[in-house]
């Protein structure tokens, strides 16, 4: 028999250890990362002034946007949310006020600074929607602000992609309570308290991922836009990337997904172990067969 051969015996208990371990229980190396919440609340919930006990960001992942929330955009055109996705495109949000001092800035800044380090151009592979919280400013604010971004940004083309939006307030709060989106006016002085974030929306309006702070890494942006894209004309090396990148809910980012990375790592191990067996079952076959022929003899 075949499996007499020593060498032969030993391939087929190693591949069978490796379907064995291949086949186990991987849950050490992932875990499940559900949406947390990023808010600024005290644990009493008095711990901080008035105007920021209800400020933060509670995470609706999967949950859809209002797709007929109405805006102007920075031409003065009335549009609704919905318009920006009738590309199949994946949508990245923000909120912000034009005439903001401090955090609305940094955070576009840092949206715009990881924008510039990507392959895809707003427009093209995604669009961007920049949405002011305060009903006070018009198309002629957002017409500015976004001038300024397309100069810093340096790509003309993607101008079509970016859209500044204003509003009325019950439409702003529409959209930022489907997001979860927290924020308050400060009356005293003049400006508005919130949260550091922006956020993925799928092609069909479903809230696909959150991104804290005011500074985006190329790969958290790619990865974001990517997961967001429903895996619509993704390339092979998209979906590799996708495939050993998952987004840590604890790390407010992408990492190296270790089940992924060690299962794809496995199929290569099995791929390898059949192979060998394969070669060396085709070489004890011919072994034998040379052993079996019978040999002519002369009369």
């Amino acid at each position: 028999m075949i499996l007499s051969n020593p060498s032969l015996r030993i391939s087929l208990a190693i591949f069978a250890a490796s379907i064995a371990w291949f086949r186990q229980d991987a849950s050490a190396f992932g875990g499940s990362y559900d949406s947390q919440t990023e808010t600024v609340k005290g644990a009493d919930g008095q711990s901080l002034p008035a105007n920021l006990v209800d400020v933060g960001i509670d995470e609706h992942l999967g949950e859809p946007v209002p797709m007929d929330a109405k805006f102007k955009d920075e031409t003065g055109k009335e549009v609704t949310l919905g318009d920006y996705f009738k590309s199949g495109k994946p949508v990245l949000v923000n909120f912000a006020y034009f005439k903001c001092p401090m955090l609305c800035n940094l955070v576009l800044s840092g949206m715009l600074e990881g924008m510039k380090k990507l392959d895809w151009t707003p427009g093209k592979e995604y669009e961007v929607v920049t949405i002011s919280i305060d009903s006070r400013e018009g198309p002629e604010l957002a017409a500015a602000k976004k001038q300024s971004h397309m100069d810093a940004l340096g790509r003309p083309d993607a101008a079509p992609g970016w859209h500044f939006l204003t509003g009325k307030d019950a439409e702003i709060e529409k959209v930022a309570k489907a997001i979860g989106f927290k924020y308050q006016y400060i009356r005293a002085t003049n400006e508005f308290a919130h949260a550091a974030a922006v956020y993925t929306i799928s092609p069909a309006g479903k809230i696909s991922r959150y991104l804290y702070g005011v500074e985006f890494k190329k790969k958290d942006l790619r990865l974001a836009l990517l997961d967001a894209s429903e895996g619509k004309a993704l390339s092979i090396g998209d979906k590799v990337v996708l495939f050993c990148y998952r987004y840590d809910a604890n790390a407010k980012g992408y990492v190296l997904f270790a089940r992924n990375f060690m299962k794809g790592s496995g199929y290569v191990v099995v791929a390898g172990l059949a192979l060998f067996m394969f070669a060396m079952w085709r070489k004890e076959f011919k072994r034998r067969g040379v052993a079996q022929r019978p040999v002519a003899t002369s009369t």
